[in-house]
């Protein structure tokens, strides 16, 4: 914010304040205003005015696609109530996005034709613009990428009005060619492996000295292949010990802008019927045993 003042020389009051030059150094501007100190100061107000207003177009005028993501994150992503996977899964995909050229773009010159050719190179692969050669994303990173350009290209329009239409409107995600990896993903850094057996016994051994509580969940989540949000949404109604399968209904997250456990429904918004093997079913049938021994234990 500029800052200015007025001082009076002979029977004329002059108003001043400080700009920034072609360097960015400040330097001060002195006008001549009139003979009223109040008319002198709105003269001050209003030149301050004029010229904000002409910093702020001409910064918005050399924004880029990558300031528009840095912004889009910091005012609404990190703010707003997505679960704290799904805001560090957005992050992930902007910093790949932000890797690739089209983040340098000024964000007044993206075309829907930047972005398509963009997203078919991840969808299908190829020489990036930096000589590498990679394969195609998987469709479920590909639809991560698509909601963050959407997400971020709407804020644009509204409420930041920088551009008057979403370019993303016009992108079509095309179907991935049969021979691509779907699991190639140098960049990202949620892997998509599954633990290894040696891993799970490790972690249980650890949880056994450090968390007992929390091996229930683990094998559910580890023999079921449930997510840890769905495990957490359990209850014994949704679990069939005779035919051996869960019913999954709900899933539970921590909202960090509530500080608190959210009930909502699972990440797809289905309901489910997962089957499993004699292994859980033992290990639940002992859980379920336990826990009627101590009713008022906690699990």
């Amino acid at each position: 914010m500029a800052k200015g003042s007025v001082r009076k020389k002979g029977k004329k009051w002059y108003y001043r304040f400080y700009v920034e030059d072609q360097s960015g150094n400040l330097v001060q501007k002195e006008y001549a205003g009139t003979e009223s100190k109040s008319e002198t100061e709105k003269l001050l107000r209003q030149a301050m005015d004029d010229y904000e207003n002409k910093r702020f177009v001409a910064k918005m005028d050399n924004l880029t696609v990558g300031d528009l993501l840095d912004l889009w994150s910091e005012e609404e992503l990190k703010t707003g109530t997505l679960s704290n996977g799904t805001v560090e899964n957005y992050l992930g995909a902007i910093r790949v996005i932000k890797k690739h050229p089209i983040a340098d773009r000024k964000l007044k010159n993206v075309t829907a034709q930047h972005l398509q050719s963009f997203f078919d190179l991840l969808t299908f692969g190829g020489e990036y613009p930096d000589g590498t050669v990679k394969k195609g994303y998987s469709k479920d990173y590909i639809h991560s990428f698509s909601a963050v350009l959407q997400q971020a290209f709407r804020f644009a329009v509204f409420p930041k009005q920088l551009i008057t239409f979403n370019p993303m409107q016009y992108i079509k995600l095309k179907k991935q060619a049969e021979d691509v990896d779907l699991f190639s993903d140098d960049d990202f850094e949620e892997g998509v492996q599954p633990i290894s057996h040696e891993d799970y016994q490790r972690l249980i051994k650890y949880l056994e000295e450090k968390n007992p509580p929390a091996i229930l969940p683990i094998q559910i989540a580890y023999y079921a292949g449930l997510r840890i949000g769905e495990v957490c949404g359990l209850t014994w109604q949704d679990i069939n010990l005779e035919e051996q399968y869960l019913t999954i209904k709900r899933s539970i997250r921590y909202d960090g802008a509530r500080h608190k456990n959210i009930i909502g429904p699972t990440k797809r918004k289905k309901v489910r019927i997962v089957d499993f093997g004699d292994t859980l079913a033992g290990i639940l049938k002992e859980a379920r045993k336990e826990q009627l021994k101590k009713p008022d234990a906690v699990w």
